[in-house]
C-alpha cells in the first residue's frame, strides 16, 4: 500500500454541482498525473470521483458519470485502508479527507516498487526476457510520471542486457501505438491502469486480491492488440519462467502466465517414466468458451436469488427440483439427512479414517467405492478435493462408483479407488501418492487439479465435459466441480473414453511387475530446485562442523518489538538464525511490507537471515488453518505435514536443528501448532524451544494488540508495541513526516 499526499493526485476542480464532466476535460490529468482515479473537488472539499468503471460507461455525447458514492477515511488509518483493501477487491484508491471533508491524500492499493527492489536482481536468462518480448512488433518503455531513477533504469538494464530492442515514449506518444502489435511497459500499476482510462480500455477480471488473474489485458475493443503491462508483472512472468526451467517443465512462454500445479507436474510426470498411466482432469478453461460463461452467469444468476449458505451449502430441497431430480421424491433427501451426512463427512473422514453411514462411507481415511470387484489386474486411483470425493452425492453417485460399475459392464477387470483428500487444496497429492506406495504398469492414476494446470499430462477440463453434454447450470451447488448425480454419471463416461485406450481386458505378466517411486526423493528434489536454490547459496548445503543453525517461521503483522525480542534472544543460541517470514498474502498487511519491515528491523544483527517461507512453510495448501483460525477436525493433521515438510526437505539439507518459538496464550490455532511442532521436531532430531512472550506495562505485546490501537488511533500506545524501523514506516503512512 502507497499514501500520496494531494500534490501527487489527479484531481479536477469544479465550481457548480454536477453530475457529469467532460471527458476531454480529464485527458491531460490522465497524462500528466497518471492515475486509474481523478478527484473531484469543490470548494476544497472533495466532491466525487471517476473511476475506470465509469470512464468505460460514458455516453455517447462523451459525459462521464461522477461518483458520489465511494469509500473514503476521514484522517490517516492505515488499519482501516488495509481493510478496505482486503474486503473490496474492486476498490484500488481510497482518498484521505479531514474533519472538514478536504481532500488530503490518498492510501493506493498498487505499490510495486517493494517487489520490485526485492526480486529485480534475480539472475534472468536473456533468452527468458527475451521469449516473453520477442513476438511483438515494437517494445515501448513508458516514462514514468514520478522519479523512480533506480527502478527505471534497472528496468532499461534488464532489457538491454537481454539485447531487447526498445524505444522509450512520453504517455502522450502510445496513442495509437497500441492499435499495433506492441507492448509498452509501465513502472507501476497505477500508471497503466491510468492510460487504460485514458484509452478507455477495459482491463481483465481481478482476484480477490486485486492482482490480474493472468497478467495480461483483455481488451474489450477488439483494436486495440497492443499489450500493456509493468515491469513487476513481466518480473513476475520471467521468474516463473526461470522456476520452471530449473524444474525441466516446458512452457510456451506467451501463456506462462497460467498457474501451474508444478508439484502435481514433478510428481506425475516420475509415475508416466515409470509406466504409469496419469491423466488431468481441471474445473476450467484457461479462456471461458461461450458455454461457459453462459453456465456461470446462469449459476451466478440463481444464487444471486438464492444465495448458499456457509453452514449448509449444499441447495435446499424446496429450491432444488433440478439439482436432486427423481431423489427430491426420497424422504431422507427431504428431510435432508442425506445432505448433511455426506458434506459433514466429507469434512471429517480423513481424521477420522473409518465412518460407517448409511450414504458415506470411509475406510482408513479413503471414501468407499461401490462395486467394487475382488478379483482385478488393474487398479485406478482416483486423487483430488471436493469433485472426486462426491461432496453432495452418495456413495453409489461418485465419480469413481459411476466408472467401476461401466468398467465392469464392459469387461474390464480394474479395480477403482478413490484417495480423494480435502484437507489440503492440492488434495494431499503427495501424502496420497506415497500411500499407495506401489503401482503396476497396468495402473492408471487420474488427479483432479484445482490450482492450476499440470503439463505433460493428458488433460480434460470439466467445462468442456458439461459443454459435451450441455449439461445445466441447475446440476451443481456454485461451480463446475460441486456436480449431483447426474453431473458425476457423464463425468466417469468421459473419463472412461478418455483413459480406455490404456485400458486392457487381458494383461500381460510383465504389465504385473511392481513399480516403487520414492515421493520422498522426488519432493526433496523439487523443493530444493523450487525453493532452497533460490535463497541459498552452496554455502548453506555444506554448512555443518558443529556450527548450529535455527530457524523462526514468523508472519509479522507487523513487525513489533515481541518479533524483535523472539529474533534477538534465539539468535543468541545459535550460530546462524534464518527467520522465515510467511509469504502468503493471507495477512492485513502484505507480504512485501511485512517482509520489508523484518529486514529492516534485523539489518543490525549479523548472524540474522531473512527469507520468504514460500510455498512450503506456513502456507495456505500446507496449513490454512493458520489463516482461516478453522478449528475443524483435520488442523492437527495439516500442522503435523507442514512441520514435516519444513523437518525433511528444508531443515535437514540446512542443518537446521533448532526451532524457535514464541508462546501463545491467546490464539488457539497457533498453540495447536506449537503443540504439533512439540511432538514432531524431536522425532526429526529438531530442538524445539519456546520463549515466553515479553510485555510491556503489564501487557503482552503482540501484532493484534498494535493492529488495535493503530485502528483506534491510540498511536503512542501503538510506537511504545513497535521498533523504531516499524514506527517509522507506519509514520509515513499516516502522514507523519
Amino acid at each position: 500500500m502507497v499514501k500520496r499526499d494531494i500534490t501527487r493526485l489527479a484531481v479536477y476542480y469544479i465550481e457548480k454541482e454536477m453530475e457529469t464532466v467532460p471527458f476531454e476535460n480529464l485527458c491531460d490529468l490522465y497524462l500528466y498525473k497518471t492515475s486509474e482515479i481523478i478527484y473531484i473537488v469543490k470548494d476544497k472539499k472533495l466532491y466525487g470521483i471517476v473511476g475506470m468503471r465509469e470512464v468505460l460507461h460514458a455516453g455517447e455525447d462523451g459525459e462521464v458519470q461522477i461518483n458520489k458514492n465511494f469509500k473514503k477515511l476521514v484522517g490517516y488509518n492505515i488499519i482501516k485502508a488495509h481493510e478496505i483493501f482486503r474486503n473490496w477487491s474492486r476498490i484500488h484508491k481510497i482518498p484521505v479527507v479531514n474533519e472538514q471533508g478536504e481532500l488530503l491524500a490518498e492510501y493506493s492499493r498498487w505499490d510495486d516498487i517493494l517487489y520490485i527492489e526485492r526480486n529485480s536482481n534475480e539472475k534472468i536468462a536473456a533468452t527468458t526476457i527475451k521469449g516473453f518480448l520477442e513476438s511483438y512488433d515494437k517494445v515501448y518503455v513508458i516514462k514514468p510520471s514520478w522519479e523512480v531513477p533506480a527502478i527505471y533504469n534497472r528496468m532499461k538494464k534488464h532489457l538491454r542486457d537481454a539485447q531487447v530492442e526498445f524505444a522509450v515514449l512520453d504517455k502522450q506518444q502510445i496513442g495509437e501505438k497500441l492499435l499495433q502489435n506492441v507492448v509498452c511497459i509501465f513502472m507501476s500499476e497505477d500508471e497503466k491502469r491510468g492510460i487504460q482510462c485514458l484509452n478507455k480500455i477495459e482491463p481483465r477480471i481481478y482476484d480477490d486480491r486485486g492482482r490480474d488473474i493472468r497478467m495480461q489485458d483483455k481488451l474489450a475493443d477488439e483494436r486495440w492488440i497492443g499489450r500493456m503491462t509493468t515491469y513487476k508483472n513481466l518480473l513476475i512472468q520471467w521468474i516463473e519462467a526461470e522456476q520452471l526451467k530449473n524444474l525441466n517443465i516446458d512452457r510456451a512462454v506467451r501463456s506462462a502466465y497460467i498457474e501451474i500445479n508444478q508439484k502435481a507436474t514433478i510428481l506425475l510426470r516420475e509415475l508416466q517414466k515409470k509406466g504409469v498411466a496419469c491423466f488431468c482432469i481441471y474445473p476450467e478453461e484457461s479462456e471461458l468458451t461461450k458455454f461457459g460463461k453462459n453456465f456461470c452467469d446462469e449459476v451466478e444468476e440463481r444464487l444471486s436469488v438464492h444465495p448458499l449458505n456457509l453452514k449448509e451449502p449444499w441447495i435446499p430441497i424446496d429450491q432444488g427440483t433440478k439439482f436432486y431430480g427423481e431423489l427430491a421424491l426420497l424422504n431422507d433427501y427431504k428431510e435432508e439427512i442425506v445432505q448433511k451426512e455426506t458434506y459433514s463427512a466429507s469434512h471429517i473422514f480423513e481424521y477420522k479414517k473409518d465412518i460407517k453411514g448409511k450414504y458415506f462411507n470411509a475406510k482408513d481415511g479413503r471414501r468407499m467405492v461401490c462395486y467394487q470387484p475382488e478379483e482385478y489386474d488393474g487398479t485406478i486411483y482416483f486423487l483430488g478435493p471436493c469433485t472426486v470425493i462426491g461432496v453432495f452425492v452418495e456413495d453409489q453417485y461418485t465419480i469413481e462408483s459411476y466408472l467401476q460399475e461401466k468398467l465392469l459392464k464392459k469387461g474390464y477387470h480394474y479395480r477403482v479407488e478413490n484417495y480423494g483428500a480435502m484437507c489440503r487444496l492440492d488434495a494431499a497429492i503427495d501424502t496420497r501418492l506415497e500411500q499407495i506406495g506401489k503401482y503396476y504398469k497396468n495402473d492408471i492414476v487420474i488427479y483432479l487439479s484445482t490450482i492450476g494446470e499440470v503439463p505433460d499430462i493428458q488433460s480434460i477440463s470439466l467445462e468442456k465435459i458439461f459443454e459435451k453434454y450441455c449439461i445445466s447450470g441447475d446440476w451443481v451447488t456454485d461451480s463446475f466441480g460441486h456436480c449431483n448425480h447426474k453431473a458425476n454419471q457423464l463425468i466417469a463416461d468421459s473419463v472412461l473414453e478418455m483413459i480406455e485406450p490404456c485400458l486392457a481386458k487381458e494383461m500381460p505378466e510383465v504389465s504385473k511387475k511392481e513399480i516403487h517411486i520414492n515421493i520422498n526423493v522426488i519432493m526433496k528434489d523439487f523443493i530444493e530446485r523450487k525453493y532452497l536454490c533460490r535463497y541459498f547459496s552452496e554455502r548453506y548445503f555444506s554448512w555443518g562442523g558443529g556450527r548450529t543453525t535455527g530457524a523462526i517461521i514468523m508472519n509479522c503483522n507487523p513487525f513489533s518489538r515481541g518479533h524483535h525480542y523472539l529474533i534477538e534472544q534465539a539468535r543468541k543460541q545459535v550460530e546462524l538464525l534464518i527467520v522465515f517470514v510467511v509469504e502468503e498474502d493471507e495477512s492485513l498487511f502484505p507480504f512485501e511490507e511485512r517482509f520489508r519491515l523484518v529486514k529492516e528491523g534485523t539489518k543490525d544483527m549479523e548472524n540474522v537471515m531473512v527469507v520468504p517461507s514460500g510455498n512450503f512453510i506456513l502456507s495456505r495448501n500446507n496449513f490454512r488453518e493458520y489463516f482461516s483460525k478453522e478449528e475443524d477436525e483435520v488442523i492437527a493433521l495439516n500442522a503435523e505435514y507442514d512441520i514435516g515438510i519444513f523437518a525433511d526437505y528444508i531443515a535437514k539439507p540446512l542443518h537446521i536443528t533448532y526451532r524457535f518459538a514464541g508462546q501463545e496464550p491467546e490464539d488457539r490455532v497457533t498453540n495447536i501448532y506449537n503443540e504439533a511442532m512439540r511432538k514432531v521436531l524431536p522425532q526429526k532430531e529438531i530442538f524445539f524451544i519456546e520463549f515466553p512472550r515479553t510485555e510491556i506495562e503489564g501487557e503482552i505485546i503482540s501484532a493484534s494488540r498494535v493492529r488495535k490501537a493503530l485502528k483506534d488511533g491510540e498511536l503512542e500506545k501503538a510506537w511504545k508495541l513497535v521498533p523504531n524501523t516499524t514506527r517509522k514506516y507506519l509514520e509515513k503512512q499516516i502522514g507523519v513526516e
